[in-house]
């Protein structure tokens, strides 16, 4: 190593690219290029723990897994993480990339450890090790399992004994060494804020329709918790994977409100994600939330995840438009209760209709989360839900097939009863050209996944849609509707 060079750092983090895979032709300039704040937070600690870390986001810079072995190589690094992240809870495709991401270390980057971590791995670690050819995984929250590990690594031991760091496990000599769950982060205000110089906002966009009327704010984009976990147990879901179960964490607002300030102060940011599973928990702490930003007088433009059981009290809803919480995000998801019900999904068909009514009154713009194929679904009722969403007419609307995810319920259920999952990482991708949902007990998967495309096309094509789109939004969110139209998925016969 030349002398004008940095040191080696004791940790380099990699966020795997698989934009390809996930969105085909709409990863390019439609679909969102989000902050991995993951793999930010845990930078972050291993920085306040005094080591050197590294952040290389391949995902945002479109590396090939070739060319992050060669920046790994010049930079030697103890160790490499590859996170495959905590933020998107059916992204397994992310799982195709990080392996590949390790083959191609393994031959371009010799001797240099590397751990995975995120939701497979921490579901099934040993599996993951032998799959993936990784030196470790890591079960559970990283933070100080990758501290243990690398500290360990630095005062040159071998490789660590089973059980010896809570949460890590590997292989040596054939062998998986147990390293059992690293425990859930107790206090998350003890987290030091998110590496944003690590990965400045101005290399992220937001989605689109989150900045329908002002696409060109984007850019620079950011995301951050309030709040850590989820109470409830969706059976489709795998929030909870890698904290091992249902849970519920709150970041004092003190901190969150250092963070918003930061982002706007220093990065120029107005347009955020709220990453909480669920933003609409407690609704004293929301509305103290939304006074703060109010009288800090932030310019944001957030969204945030909301279920409709959470939402009692319609005065709630201007409130949290006036601190800028432009959109809210429903998990609606079918609209036969019986369906819901199937996957544990207990809103009531009043309820859900009397939360759409309030949020559309209070101006806030709604995206409805629906799903097709899940396990007591049929033809008439996945019409029923294609008529749901038609009939709130909702600014955005993600129309997703049942996917059973490794690592949650509904997969072990699925295993056991023998149902055909996908093969490959790639087929759980919902825009893939192999995408393999499952198949119900009156509906194949091909039937699923062809009435998915059918419903897209249906929802966006509509003249009410689109009128709608014309009056809150303007002809240039209209352009960009047709123009996503336009462009067939790909699907393998």
């Amino acid at each position: 190593m030349r002398a004008d060079m940095p040191s080696a750092p004791d940790l380099l983090i990699v966020f795997p690219n698989n934009r390809p895979r996930a969105y085909g032709a709409l990863g390019t300039e439609v679909a969102a290029l989000a902050p991995p704040v993951q793999c930010g937070l845990t930078a972050a600690y291993a920085r306040a723990r005094g080591l050197s870390v590294v952040l290389v986001d391949a995902d945002a810079e479109g590396l090939l897994p070739a060319e992050v072995a060669t920046r790994t190589a010049a930079h030697a690094p103890r160790l490499v993480m590859i996170s495959t992240d905590h933020m998107n809870t059916g992204d397994v495709t992310k799982m195709a990339a990080a392996e590949e991401v390790v083959h191609a270390l393994h031959a371009h980057a010799a001797g240099v450890p590397v751990l995975l971590e995120g939701i497979v791995p921490s579901a099934y670690p040993a599996w993951i090790l032998e799959r993936s050819g990784a030196d470790y995984v890591c079960q559970g929250e990283p933070y100080a399992p990758i501290v243990g590990l690398v500290e360990h690594l630095r005062a040159g031991k071998g490789p660590p004994a089973a059980g010896e760091i809570t949460g890590i496990w590997s292989q040596h000599k054939g062998r998986i060494l147990e390293g059992q769950r690293s425990p859930k982060w107790a206090d998350v205000d003890a987290l030091p804020m998110t590496a944003w110089d690590l990965m400045p906002p101005s290399r992220y966009r937001a989605h689109h329709w989150h900045c329908f009327g002002r696409l060109e704010q984007r850019t620079p984009y950011a995301a951050l918790f309030t709040n850590y976990g989820c109470p409830y147990h969706c059976t489709y879901c795998s929030v909870n994977v890698v904290a091992g179960g249902p849970n519920i964490r709150f970041r004092s607002l003190d901190r969150v409100m250092d963070e918003l300030q930061y982002l706007h102060r220093t990065w120029g940011v107005t347009s955020i994600r709220i990453l909480d599973n669920i933003f609409t928990l407690r609704p004293d702490r929301l509305a103290e939330f939304c006074e703060r930003v109010i009288a800090a007088g932030l310019p944001l433009n957030m969204w945030a995840y909301a279920r409709v059981e959470t939402i009692k009290d319609p005065a709630l809803l201007p409130l949290l438009k006036r601190a800028g919480v432009h959109w809210l995000a429903y998990g609606i998801e079918a609209a036969a209760e019986h369906v819901r019900q199937g996957v544990h999904k207990a809103s009531g068909q009043d309820e859900i209709e009397r939360v759409i009514g309030w949020t559309q009154a209070a101006g806030i713009h709604i995206v409805g989360n629906f799903i097709f194929g899940l396990p007591d679904d049929d033809q008439h009722t996945m019409q029923q839900t294609l008529d749901m969403a038609c009939r709130y007419n909702v600014e955005w609307a993600n129309f997703y097939c049942a996917m059973a995810y490794p690592g949650t319920k509904l997969y072990d259920q699925m295993k056991e009863r023998g149902v055909a999952l996908p093969k490959e990482w790639s087929a759980y991708g919902q825009y893939a050209a192999d995408a393999h949902p499952l198949a119900t007990k009156h509906v194949s998967s091909r039937e699923v996944l062809r009435f998915r495309d059918e419903a897209f096309e249906c929802y966006y094509r509509r003249p009410e849609y689109q009128a709608l789109l014309e009056k809150k939004f303007g002809g240039e969110a209209v352009a960009l509707i047709r123009g996503i139209l336009s462009q067939k998925l790909r699907r393998n016969p």
